[in-house]
């Protein structure tokens, strides 16, 4: 009890660390992590939802918002944990320095996730108010309640990110993490269409993608839509299963990459 105790509180002072230097630089950072997507829901929820009227038996804005709160929120959690970890990695020598405490690197890689995945509920968030203001939230309760799988995606995102962060030798590497992980999953997880859109060899990619998982849950409950409780719990069994496999992933290469 008392270890974990230390993990806990070794943990939230890293990520309480980040938001105060988060604080210095907000407005950027918003204007990434939280005015992008908005302008994203906007272009899409608005501009195709001029042409496209419905999509799954939903206005297409409804069908767009959920979506985007699961882009947001997998963007801001990503980037945190690839091009921010990696410069307090690498460029400002930000973790030799914690390290040097009696933070461990357990400790150091929790407070990272936690901090980002902080930042992908704020942008969540956000466009979950923006999108409810204009009419694209079918149900607030259920969005309400979409809000702790979000949480546990973000965090499985920035796993992801930590797990990238711990291969990277310079910041050409997240060329290949952001190619060929987060593109993929913002055109073929269910953002803008159905999953069912795209022809048949696309159609297993997309379900090996964590989004995909995430979206097929947040929908329904967004929207208001019936869902079953076992397809819901099968979809966070597997994004739960990512977060675990990623974060021990960064971990062991971390641990190597600093210590041996």
């Amino acid at each position: 009890m008392p270890q974990a105790r230390a993990i806990a509180t070794h943990s939230l002072a890293v990520t309480r660390r980040q938001y105060l230097v988060w604080r210095k630089v907000i407005w950027s950072s918003l204007t990434t992590n939280v005015v992008n997507p908005i302008l994203f829901l906007f272009a899409f929820g608005f501009g195709l939802g001029a042409v496209v009227d419905q999509m799954a038996g939903l206005g297409y804005l409804a069908f767009v918002v959920p979506g985007m709160m699961g882009y947001s929120a997998m963007f801001a959690a990503s980037f945190e944990t690839t091009i921010g970890s990696f410069a307090r990695l690498d460029f400002q020598k930000t973790w030799d320095a914690t390290l040097a405490t009696p933070v461990t690197l357990l400790e150091l890689l929790l407070g990272e996730a936690f901090w980002a995945t902080c930042k992908a509920m704020l942008s969540a968030i956000c466009v979950l108010v923006v999108g409810a203001l204009w009419g694209g939230v079918g149900s607030l309760g259920g969005a309400l309640l979409s809000l702790p799988l979000i949480f546990v995606a973000g965090f499985a995102f920035a796993a992801c990110g930590l797990a990238a962060t711990a291969y990277a030798k310079s910041w050409e590497f997240f060329s290949y993490f952001f190619t060929f992980w987060i593109t993929p999953m913002f055109v073929f997880s269910g953002v803008f269409f159905g999953v069912d859109r795209f022809p048949d060899f696309i159609q297993p990619i997309a379900w090996i993608l964590p989004m995909t998982h995430v979206i097929e849950v947040v929908r329904p409950l967004v929207a208001g839509q019936d869902l079953g409780l076992l397809e819901a719990l099968g979809h966070i069994a597997y994004v739960v299963a990512l977060a675990v496999a990623a974060f021990a992933v960064a971990y062991r290469r971390l641990k190597t990459r600093l210590f041996d």
